[in-house]
């Protein structure tokens, strides 16, 4: 019962602040560059059709649609074509294991997990900023993980083509178990449903991965590196 009641005791919980610190750590730059990037295309369309003339093809981008490509691959293939993309996965798989790592450790013990849902204490203090560090991360677990996962799709997209042949147990009928899940999944990942309002939050809600490593990194920074085993706690 030490995980349930007293997580912060448990030798385990040590190892996963390690692990959970330090992918963060040398994920920072490109949960960064992938977060900002991502938030600025998601009215990638919309914005095309503003910018780029009906004879485009015959004439030459505009700058800022070039702009607006430039981001597109950057996000997408970090600006490496299908090796960028390729390395995109990967980096999208180690930030699974992040995620992962940090739902476990946000677990506060069974009697203060309902404080932990919150947000309380002085606003300039360490320790709400280790709050709302593992605040954010709670809610937006889900999302991010969707990102996350759709992610290494986009990067492997065999190794999920595979999954979905394995689970089919006719695979010669048309249907395809979890064809649909996935395509609902990708359509999550980029925001397209419910309209401009769904994009505009998705504009704010992309910045969390952001967010996320800056709260991260200022309260690991403040709290002093040689104590670094006391992140999370």
């Amino acid at each position: 019962m030490g995980w349930v009641d007293r997580p912060q005791q448990v030798g385990l919980r040590r190892a996963l602040v390690q692990i959970h610190l330090w992918m963060a750590l040398g994920l920072g730059l490109y949960v960064i560059v992938i977060s900002l990037s991502g938030s600025a295309v998601v009215f990638r369309r919309e914005l095309h059709r503003w910018l780029v003339p009906s004879d485009y093809a015959e004439a030459a981008l505009p700058a800022t649609a070039q702009v607006l490509e430039w981001l597109v691959d950057l996000h997408d293939n970090l600006l490496g074509g299908p090796t960028g993309r390729m390395i995109n996965g990967l980096g999208a798989a180690l930030l699974l294991v992040v995620l992962l790592t940090g739902v476990v450790l946000w677990w506060p013990g069974r009697s203060r997990w309902r404080q932990a849902l919150a947000l309380a204490g002085p606003v300039r203090s360490l320790r709400f900023a280790r709050q709302l560090h593992s605040f954010a991360g709670f809610w937006a677990f889900t999302l991010l993980l969707l990102w996350a996962l759709t992610a290494v799709y986009f990067a492997f997209p065999e190794v999920f083509e595979w999954l979905i042949d394995y689970a089919d147990a006719d695979p010669e009928d048309e249907h395809r178990p979890g064809e649909l899940l996935l395509y609902q999944a990708v359509r999550l990942h980029f925001g397209r449903f419910g309209g401009w309002p769904v994009r505009t939050l998705w504009v704010v809600l992309g910045l969390l991965p952001a967010a996320l490593f800056i709260t991260g990194f200022l309260t690991w920074w403040k709290q002093g590196r040689p104590r670094a085993q006391r992140f999370g706690a």
